[in-house]
């Protein structure tokens, strides 16, 4: 399976880090210089997490006029759908009129869901032998967050990618792959109420309790946990990935990280012993964008050139406690479609 082509979409609403230092009364240099965001996108009033994809998802459609009717596959990565009944993927299907004969569903992951989508997409076309597919992500995370929580509204921001999968042939093939759950510290990034524990509207009660639970809805990290599990077990993701493919750390042409925070990454990269130049930073113009964060980069890194012929290496962590990490070379460079705005 191949990545032919990326596509990028972000929202209406932008902010500076002077807007939400206002918003959070954190220190402006905090958010520039230790998180590393000088600007990030929102959702606005009108804008949801399918509307957003969709915008990504035509941006290929452009490009590629015929790819609309070949689409047989629809697999869109978030944690934050729409609604929670029915699910993202069949409603985005319905709006890019993809007919009614094309698989669709939603993968609840966060920051590791685009690399772990890349697999699961794998193993559905392989099977069924469907040789066009779109990996959607989007989890706009600012309509759970707090204005006054300095942990998640100094972060985070919300955007959306459409990557188009190819079965057979194309630029870049996976090499190897490294998995895992810890799910042990998984209460570092939660929001509690809202699912069948701790429901909103509930007949066994028969009561409301959107009133006196509200603060259960919010996005909550504990960001010193976070960094901890990353540090803890990030680094070894990376060597047994490498491993399995016979690859070091120094034959890595690209070093393709999930940048939760600067602070956080740097710390990666050191522990990790990776070449920093060889790690590149985008969160400054549109912050922590969750699964969105990988395909973004790989949108950069196509509008250098710098994929020509790269050994690329994937990785991303997050809500879980998950990680997904896999090997790529690529042969030629994918199709990005960066927005002009960007």
């Amino acid at each position: 399976m191949s990545i032919e082509a990326v596509a990028l979409s972000l929202p209406s609403v932008v902010h500076t880090a002077e807007s939400i230092a206002c918003q959070s009364g954190a220190d402006p240099s905090f958010i520039s210089d230790k998180v590393g965001l000088q600007t990030r996108y929102v959702l606005g009033e009108n804008e949801g997490g399918v509307s957003l994809a969709a915008q990504a998802c035509e941006k290929l459609f452009t490009k590629y006029p015929w790819l609309r009717d070949k689409i047989k596959l629809l697999v869109f990565v978030t944690q934050s759908p729409d609604q929670r009944i029915p699910h993202n993927a069949p409603q985005l299907a319905h709006a890019l009129s993809l007919g009614t004969d094309v698989a669709s569903f939603d993968l609840a992951l966060g920051c590791s869901g685009y690399v772990y989508g890349l697999d699961v997409a794998m193993g559905f076309m392989e099977r069924i032998q469907i040789e066009h597919a779109l990996l959607v992500t989007c989890d706009p995370y600012s309509r759970s967050i707090a204005a006054e929580d300095r942990d998640t509204n100094c972060v985070f921001g919300d955007a959306a990618s459409a990557t188009w999968l190819r079965l057979h042939g194309g630029r870049c093939q996976a090499l190897s792959r490294d998995f895992g759950t810890d799910g042990g510290r998984g209460s570092a990034i939660e929001i509690t109420h809202g699912g069948v524990l701790h429901p909103m509207v509930s007949l066994c009660t028969n009561s409301d309790s959107s009133s006196v639970e509200s603060d259960g809805l919010r996005l909550r990290m504990r960001g010193r946990s976070v960094y901890n599990f990353v540090l803890d077990r990030i680094p070894s993701s990376l060597d047994a990935c490498l491993n399995r493919a016979g690859f070091t750390i120094t034959d890595v042409d690209i070093f393709v990280l999930h940048p939760g925070s600067k602070f956080m990454l740097d710390a990666l990269v050191r522990k990790a012993g990776l070449p920093p130049e060889r790690v590149p930073f985008n969160m400054k113009r549109m912050g922590n964008v969750v699964s969105t964060s990988i395909p973004a980069l790989l949108a950069d890194l196509d509008t250098e050139r710098r994929l020509d012929g790269a050994l690329v290496l994937m990785s991303g962590f997050g809500v879980g406690l998950s990680w997904a990490t896999s090997l790529w070379r690529f042969e030629s460079p994918i199709n990005s479609l960066t927005p002009t705005f960007l």
